[in-house]
């Protein structure tokens, strides 16, 4: 099958407000609605605009009595769901890299990088010190600036430093590289017995991580990385490709690990605010 050519032209943000009043919208104050788009993006908010439209009517018009403030409410809810959201998650990987470095310090000392028998294999304990390697040369911290000017050798710093260089991201694909017993431990301290099940916890929370710090949105959206059931836990018991899901199986590992925020229930009251934004829209 022949794919057709992209044809069409630039639009100029008044223009895109004369389309979606073509298509019903109701936009009582057209520049100042012009100007949102030129300050946000129309792409940015499109998927807000498709929400509210007829898929199945000639034209897709609006549903009936959507107006253009409709519109920047759902794009309100979702920058302060995704603000709550980076934040508790934030405050998992601190916990996360501080279990880490105490695990590995109090196992294979200040220097485990060095130590294969806190790895998998060779492989995994050269991607991990490649990994430590890059976060501590790419870093500006004072602290690694410190120990370059102090100490010769070892050439990386103490794992009780190196863990404040580590993106949330790298720490996760570290935590991946550990032998077993390591990884049952550190998964045990956030009530977890299975570091498989913790594991693909930490990969869906990384997912969260970055649609919030990317600025994406959480609105309208299924998750492909879905958390696994923890039975002794009854987690989650939202649907698994849902936004609820996920804060449901991070409540549980902040509040095993003494850090409890209730996010769950915070990411409910930020939907009670918005009337125009049905709970289902944004995964509850």
């Amino acid at each position: 099958m022949t794919l057709a050519p992209y044809t069409k032209p630039h639009a100029t943000a008044a223009q895109r407000v004369q389309h979606l009043r073509n298509r019903g919208l109701v936009v009582l104050r057209p520049n100042v609605a012009a100007r949102k788009i030129e300050l946000i993006g129309y792409e940015r908010l499109r998927i807000y605009f498709i929400s509210r439209r007829q898929s199945g009517v000639p034209n897709r018009p609006f549903v009936p009595g959507t107006t253009y403030q409709h519109i920047l409410q759902l794009y309100a809810c979702d920058g302060l769901l995704r603000e709550a959201c980076f934040a508790a998650v934030g405050q998992f990987e601190l916990l996360l890299r501080n279990a880490m470095s105490e695990t590995l310090s109090d196992r294979h000392g200040s220097h485990p990088y060095f130590t294969p028998a806190a790895f998998r294999d060779a492989a995994a304990n050269i991607e991990a010190l490649q990994s430590f390697t890059s976060a501590y040369g790419q870093t500006k911290d004072q602290r690694a600036l410190h120990y370059r000017q102090r100490y010769g050798s070892p050439i990386l710093p103490p794992i009780w430093t190196m863990k404040e260089f580590l993106t949330f991201g790298r720490a996760v694909r570290i935590f991946k590289t550990l032998e077993g017993s390591l990884r049952t431990q550190i998964a045990g301290q956030f009530g977890v017995p299975s570091d498989q099940v913790f594991t693909n916890w930490l990969e869906c929370l990384v997912d969260l991580r970055n649609i919030c710090a990317h600025h994406d949105r959480l609105f309208n959206r299924s998750f492909p990385k879905q958390p696994q059931g923890l039975r002794r836990a009854g987690l989650p018991t939202a649907p698994r490709n849902k936004l609820k899901a996920i804060l449901e199986c991070l409540d549980y590992l902040l509040a095993q690990r003494g850090a409890p925020v209730g996010i769950v229930a915070k990411v409910g009251r930020i939907i009670a605010r918005f009337p125009e934004v049905p709970p289902a829209e944004v995964g509850y």
